[in-house]
């Protein structure tokens, strides 16, 4: 044991920092505030928030501390493939984690099963969605954990879906508050990469975090991104204008032929997503389209072509990305305008991981504007008429719309 390691408080920093190193590859941990956090979560004994954007490392603020800790670590995030990336990354590391889910195969159920029942679990992290959290069928085995004192954390990822305030509200989520509630002893951390004051309070209060509560945020605002607003009607060719950031933002071919990085254009609709792909294809820029229209295996396909860098631009509806680890992505445009400012933050922000300068863009109209703030209208209407009754958190979609409206036609 190295002297500086020799004495009994100086051994769980050295524990930390051999893990750091040993297991996750890194010399050190990307800022201080990360650092502080999983310290922070290492020792145990409080129930702990974090807030940093995203590609700040939030994950390891949790996967090291269940890896130095004796027992398993439940994880709840909202999607089956975030939770799918999370696993994959954390197998090539090495560290046992498994994912008890509704499609599941029996044999694999089993295999999994066996291994929390034994002795000696290999299993370091669960990851579980917030409805199995809540199912029958998993009462049983979180209660054995429990009695066995076998429980290290209760981790509730993407955290904002708590909140009706935050821009990803999940009603699931809520009911994480009465799963907290059972496991009092059990240190609870709570992450997202994006939360106003409100969905802050909202987050602490839902889930019923202990206080004092260890609080690490870092301002929203990173140095590489660079933001600016077409106004899409004052645009003579608007598909030229969006091939042309594409190119720039790519910048120079390399001597193979491909890019050295890769960029995301969102659309609102399918049929969106199956134009811009087809009209930047045609321009030069190789794009494919990846929504909830395609079969699941044609999704993965046009997901892994990117990934491998085979074709440079995906287009997307919203519902990719999340999870998504990819570290050069050189543009995030809108081609629509998003619901809400934080949303917008949350999906430009997978633009520039690796901290190299990168490029966010929002292509505005009022036709978009008007066609959004109608279906939004109609939605808190339809849940309004459901519950019949009105909440003060039923204009939050709308005020949430109308602050991003606000940035695009200042900006634009």
């Amino acid at each position: 044991m190295s002297a500086e390691c020799s004495s009994s408080s100086a051994r769980p920093k050295c524990r930390v920092q051999s893990a750091l190193k040993k297991i996750f590859g890194f010399d050190s941990f990307r800022s201080d505030l990360q650092e502080n956090a999983t310290r922070t979560v290492v020792r145990g004994d409080k129930d702990v928030f974090v807030c940093m954007p995203t590609g700040a490392g939030k994950s390891l603020c949790y996967q090291l501390p269940a890896v130095l800790s004796v027992g398993i670590t439940i994880v709840i995030s909202p999607l089956i493939a975030l939770i799918q990336d999370q696993i994959d990354h954390l197998e090539a590391l090495k560290i046992q984690a498994c994912s008890l889910n509704s499609k599941l195969p029996a044999a694999e159920r089993r295999q999994i099963m066996q291994d929390l029942e034994c002795e000696s679990p290999k299993t370091k992290l669960l990851y579980i969605t917030p409805e199995m959290a809540a199912a029958s069928s998993f009462q049983p085995t979180l209660n054995m954990l429990l009695s066995r004192g076998l429980l290290s954390y209760l981790i509730i990822d993407e955290a904002h879906c708590v909140s009706e305030w935050g821009h990803d509200f999940r009603p699931d989520y809520q009911r994480l508050g009465s799963l907290r509630a059972r496991l009092r002893q059990t240190p609870c951390v709570a992450l997202t990469a994006t939360a106003t004051k409100q969905v802050q309070d909202d987050i602490i209060s839902s889930l019923k975090l202990r206080q004092p509560i260890a609080m690490f945020k870092t301002p929203c605002f990173r140095f590489n991104l660079f933001y600016d607003v077409q106004l899409k009607e004052l645009l003579s060719d608007p598909y030229g204008s969006l091939k042309d950031f594409c190119l720039k933002a790519l910048g120079e071919k390399k001597p193979t032929g491909g890019f050295s990085g890769c960029g995301i254009v969102y659309c609102r609709t399918r049929d969106s997503c199956e134009e811009v792909a087809i009209q930047l294809t045609q321009r030069g820029v190789p794009s494919k389209a990846y929504h909830a229209g395609l079969k699941a295996g044609d999704r993965a396909s046009v997901q892994n072509e990117w990934m491998d860098e085979v074709v440079p631009v995906i287009v997307a509806t919203i519902s990719f990305g999340m999870g998504v680890d990819k570290a050069n992505v050189r543009f995030v445009a809108h081609w629509n305008v998003a619901k809400s400012l934080a949303g917008y933050y949350q999906e430009s922000g997978r633009a520039g991981r690796d901290g190299k300068q990168s490029f966010c863009r929002v292509y505005y109209s009022r036709t978009d504007r008007d066609q959004v703030s109608f279906l939004i209208k109609k939605d808190i209407a339809k849940a309004q008429a459901k519950r019949k009754d009105t909440k003060s958190s039923d204009k939050a979609a709308m005020v949430g719309f109308e602050t991003m409206v606000n940035y695009c036609e200042e900006q634009g």
